[in-house]
């Protein structure tokens, strides 16, 4: 399942259940998203404070959604990774990473040295 040495088979268990459980909800919150969702902001009738308001919100919120697509992506590509067999391994040394820093962030692709 993964040519990292230092993970145990039920580490690897943990991880990939978390990867699953992470690639589902964003999976879900995507699966929401609407193009019609924006604020058309030229055709409402709105002072401009409330006009700044729903562009600071509209920009938040589509920063948020580019962030789920991206963590997604990191997502899946990890449980690609541990498919392969290069999972746990550093993209920058080669080293394994250390499990506490893949039980943090189990979508890493390096160590905290190659960052």
């Amino acid at each position: 399942m993964s040519a990292h040495p230092e993970l145990t088979p039920e580490q690897l268990l943990v991880l990939r259940e978390t990867l699953d459980d992470d690639i589902a909800r964003l999976g879900r919150r995507l699966a929401h998203l609407k193009a019609d969702d924006s604020v058309a902001l030229d055709q409402q009738a709105i002072g401009r404070v409330s006009r700044m308001d729903a562009l600071m919100n509209q920009g938040l919120a589509q920063a948020s959604d580019q962030r789920a697509v991206r963590d997604l992506a990191a997502a899946l590509e990890a449980r690609d990774r541990m498919d392969d067999g290069t999972y746990g391994l550093c993209g920058g040394c080669g080293q394994p990473i250390p499990f506490a820093r893949l039980d943090a962030m189990p979508e890493a692709r390096n160590c905290a040295r190659c960052g």
